[in-house]
């Protein structure tokens, strides 16, 4: 029995439906959005494949109830979580199949996707056709392991924590009576330019600041800078004296011991 036959039913309207429906519509699939505002869970359309594009708290509960169905166990079911395993989906033995295909990228909906990684997951069945779906809107499809809290971390640290070293950033810059919209705006080509150079080389060899130069005396003046500022146990104090342990790390080895020492010093803890 053919797993797709190019027809599926994203379940959920959120950016992640947003950016993902047209883009399989366009590249030729048959696709139905549907969510609770459109009637029943239970009255969700068969098709060959169901995309859950649900929080990670309902993939659960909406696989329950789309298991209702009389036509569930002819379907294969995909979820979009990174941190979720695909087995959350099976309920006894609904549906065929089940797998997960995660875009590991920012997802909105004009977001480009082309060359980004899809961590697939699942079944036999499924992961083909998660693979098929992931090229169809330029993802690049990745094996991920089922037990995977560390990938998502990886993940959530690069984005998410990515965003929250941002908002530490801005912070800082408000401390100095630059208004948030305007430090937002000088902060941004900042961390884009940061991120392209990342595509281009590895970590040690693209790291700049004071550390990459091992220039000690700058980071002796960010640290009291910081520590005054925001106070020494901060989040902001420990999160660059974290980071600057780790940038050491990149480029220690190309330093001399005496600088190396200095800028372990420079950082150490109060």
């Amino acid at each position: 029995m053919s797993s797709f036959d190019g027809r599926l039913t994203i379940v959920g309207r959120g950016r992640a439906a947003e950016a993902l429906g047209p883009r399989w519509a366009a590249a030729g699939f048959e696709v139905v959005t549907w969510s609770r505002d459109d009637g029943p869970l239970g009255d969700t359309p068969h098709r060959s494949v169901i995309v859950l594009a649900v929080s990670d708290r309902a993939i659960r509960e909406v696989a329950e109830t789309l298991a209702t169905r009389t036509c569930a166990r002819d379907e294969l079911w995909l979820h979009l979580s990174g941190a979720t395993p695909a087995a959350v989906l099976r309920v006894g033995q609904v549906p065929r199949a089940v797998g997960c295909l995660h875009p590991l990228v920012a997802l909105a909906a004009g977001a480009d996707l082309r060359g980004a990684v899809a961590g697939i997951e699942g079944e036999p069945e499924a992961v083909p056709v998660a693979e098929t779906l992931a090229r169809a809107v330029g993802l690049v499809p990745q094996a991920i392991p089922a037990e995977r809290a560390l990938y998502h971390a990886a993940a959530v640290s690069v984005a998410g924590h990515a965003t929250a070293l941002f908002s530490q950033a801005m912070a800082m810059l408000e401390a100095l009576g630059m208004p948030p919209d305007v430090a937002r705006a000088a902060l941004a080509p900042l961390l884009l330019s940061a991120a392209k150079n990342l595509a281009k080389g590895d970590p040690a060899s693209v790291l700049t600041g004071p550390s990459a130069r091992g220039d000690a005396t700058t980071v002796r003046s960010h640290v009291a800078a910081i520590d005054t500022a925001f106070g020494p146990t901060s989040d902001a104090a420990r999160t660059y004296r974290a980071l600057s342990r780790t940038a050491l790390g990149l480029v220690a080895d190309r330093l001399t011991p005496d600088v190396v020492e200095a800028l372990a010093a420079a950082i150490t803890e109060p």
